[in-house]
């Protein structure tokens, strides 16, 4: 691919992310701190962009350089695998987790943000501010992988301040998204249930862990009903719409988007994911998503038998341990 083609696509990747009405050489300007005709150079393609610059506008504008590297190619979406290094599992997984706050914080406040999930597995969202399960998830995940040795028990994983942090924050923005939309499997509890079952059988989480897992289990289910009751999360007030799923879905399926934004993600491997800017995956993504509310039964605000029939069986589900 020619520097020509690349810096035209570029150009037209800035035009579709300045708002309506805006000048676009202005902008440039504003970023790059670069004089007017050293901005039309560049937009008149006698002078391409600079790696340094195509970077500063990636960052300040949300100009996807995947799409800008990719446009004109079909089948060719480009993935952030999000993979936990195997030598430091505590340190990478919290800059995942700053990762996916940062994306979150592009978009929070903005009055047509909207973030869509559809999981078989509790919400990090949710599940993050809780101590214990914020930790067995992950404890979960280093004793599947063989490679992850730096703990043998529940026991001796303690999490480290750094990533303790990033898990507060990450919650506290999720919850500043305008609109929020859960697609939930029926058996989201049971999954974790049974998951901390196998692990108490072999003796790798005690009684005494698994009574605090318990507990803030029905901690996190009276903190969904509530949710659920007034459709908004508490403290910010945002709206939330929660649907139960009727038939059974693969994975976990995210999508997050305001105006002239988009980011979708699938995750893999327990708290593994992939994830994309790409325009066609995140229609993909909006769509699928889409099409699952159709086999599902909102309970925020209205379905109210649905509702207290749904949290009394998750309630039943968590009373086995």
């Amino acid at each position: 691919m020619t520097t020509d083609v690349l810096n035209n696509n570029l150009i037209e990747a800035l035009k579709m992310k300045i708002p309506d009405g805006s000048n676009l050489a202005n902008e440039l300007m504003d970023i790059l701190y670069i004089g007017k005709e050293a901005v039309y150079r560049r937009l008149r393609g006698e002078v391409p962009f600079t790696l340094a610059e195509a970077a500063t506008l990636s960052k300040k504008l949300g100009v996807s350089l995947d799409q800008v590297v990719s446009a004109g190619f079909t089948n060719n979406t480009m993935f952030n695998l999000n993979f936990l290094h195997y030598s430091e599992p505590l340190k990478t997984y919290s800059s995942i987790i700053r990762h996916y706050t940062e994306v979150l914080e592009t978009i929070a406040g903005d009055p047509e943000s909207d973030l869509c999930t559809a999981s078989n597995m509790i919400p990090q969202a949710f599940y993050l501010r809780y101590e214990y399960l914020s930790r067995f998830r992950l404890f979960k995940w280093m004793y599947q992988h063989e490679k992850v040795n730096c703990v043998k028990n529940f026991s001796e994983l303690q999490l480290t301040e750094e990533l303790a942090d990033a898990q507060k924050k990450f919650v506290n923005i999720s919850q500043e998204i305008e609109t929020t939309n859960y697609i939930w499997d029926q058996l989201i509890f049971k999954h974790l249930v049974n998951d901390i079952k196998y692990f108490q059988d072999i003796h790798l989480v005690t009684e005494e862990e698994v009574a605090k897992l318990k507990e803030e289990l029905f901690h996190l289910l009276d903190e969904l009903e509530e949710i659920a009751t007034i459709g908004k999360y508490p403290i910010s007030g945002k709206n939330v719409n929660i649907y139960i799923s009727n038939i059974d879905f693969e994975a976990t399926y995210s999508y997050v988007s305001m105006k002239n934004f988009e980011f979708g993600m699938i995750r893999i491997f327990s708290i593994n994911s992939i994830s994309s800017k790409d325009k066609e995956f995140c229609q993909s993504q909006r769509e699928w998503i889409k099409s699952l509310k159709r086999f599902s039964t909102n309970i925020s605000v209205s379905g109210e038998i649905q509702r207290i029939q749904f949290f009394n069986a998750q309630r039943e589900h968590i009373k086995m341990l």
